[in-house]
């Protein structure tokens, strides 16, 4: 039996068929392409009514923007099932905007952050089934972990000499939710060899 999601595939997937956008032999590309933006779009639309019923959209933004940066180089936990990880990443979301209450010093985000940018170095990037990585892959990643991590480096220092206490912040609650998975997603890795 077919899932309500799966029969709205279905049907994007016909009409797009009869409309010869496609040819019914790449049916099967296409058709993963769209699971794949139907599903980040759910998510996103998701954690952004979050963020609006939270009053942190600025929060959100900032949060998200440092964890994909970093995420797309490092990989991480990845849930079994599509439930999963929709609830599992809603509540990433949720613990990270609710991590802005809290009050961090300055000295305490930049040593947590360092903390993070030597763990991320250290395990990244994380292989898991829906990514499996050759040497090549490997220090290319690596390579651009560095790399962004100078440059986070630079702008995490800079904020800090604007006076921007609760950016900072936000930079490191993005940053520490990436290790956060990253670490997740080694163990899950261990586990799963």
């Amino acid at each position: 039996m077919k899932t309500l999601y799966d029969q709205i595939i279905d049907k994007i997937m016909c009409n797009i068929i009869e409309s010869k956008l496609i040819s019914a032999e790449d049916a099967d590309a296409y058709r993963f392409g769209t699971e794949v933006t139907l599903l980040k779009s759910m998510h996103f639309v998701s954690y952004l009514v979050m963020a609006v019923y939270m009053k942190k959209i600025f929060e959100f933004f900032v949060i998200f923007a440092v964890f994909i940066m970093f995420w797309r180089n490092t990989g991480g936990f990845h849930a079994q099932t599509r439930i999963g990880c929709f609830l599992f990443s809603c509540t990433m979301v949720f613990l990270s905007l609710f991590a802005t209450e809290l009050y961090i010093s300055w000295w305490g985000a930049a040593t947590l952050s360092i903390l993070d940018i030597i763990v991320l170095l250290k395990l990244s990037p994380i292989q898991n089934c829906n990514r499996s990585l050759d040497l090549e892959d490997i220090v290319c990643f690596r390579h651009r972990l560095r790399i962004l991590s100078a440059i986070f480096s630079v702008i995490y220092i800079a904020t800090l000499e604007l006076g921007s206490g609760y950016l900072v912040t936000l930079y490191t609650i993005g940053l520490t939710m990436d290790t956060l998975l990253t670490i997740l997603g080694k163990l899950q890795s261990i586990k799963q060899s």
